[in-house]
């Protein structure tokens, strides 16, 4: 089943950070990469740009409005995010564990819907998703 790993974290704490911390965080982000390939549960992830490149698309009763940067003030911004093929939840959980994101940080997992599956969480014979 794949997951959808979300990561979240304060992204002020790298704008303080020396190039020797960010070159070590990076080794760590890099060695779970490899981990993840190496046991073939990695299907894809990426990183994203600060909150101050962010554009966001808000639906109104009355229509769309464009505002930039993020839609809500929180503590955390979503920093990036891996989709992860595992076995079950308890493997998702574990390597989510393993990923460095600092504390306060989280990283909030959810199962990607699959649409070809029977049942209410999938889809219905004419490709639409079931209610």
């Amino acid at each position: 089943m794949k997951y959808l790993l979300t990561l979240w974290g304060d992204e002020s704490s790298w704008e303080s950070s020396s190039p020797e911390k960010v070159a070590a965080e990076m080794r760590r982000w890099e060695e779970i990469d490899a981990e993840m390939r190496a046991a073939g549960v990695l299907v894809g992830g990426e990183g994203v740009e600060p909150t101050s490149a962010a554009t966001t698309v808000v639906l109104r009763d009355d229509g769309k409005a464009i505002v930039d940067g993020p839609f809500a003030e929180t503590k955390e911004q979503l920093g990036g995010f891996y989709v992860l093929d595992c076995a079950d939840l308890d493997e998702a959980i574990e390597w989510a564990r393993r990923i460095p994101v600092d504390p306060p940080g989280s990283i909030e997992i959810r199962p990607v819907m699959d649409y070809e599956a029977p049942g209410p969480e999938g889809a219905d014979e004419t490709g639409a998703a079931g209610s």
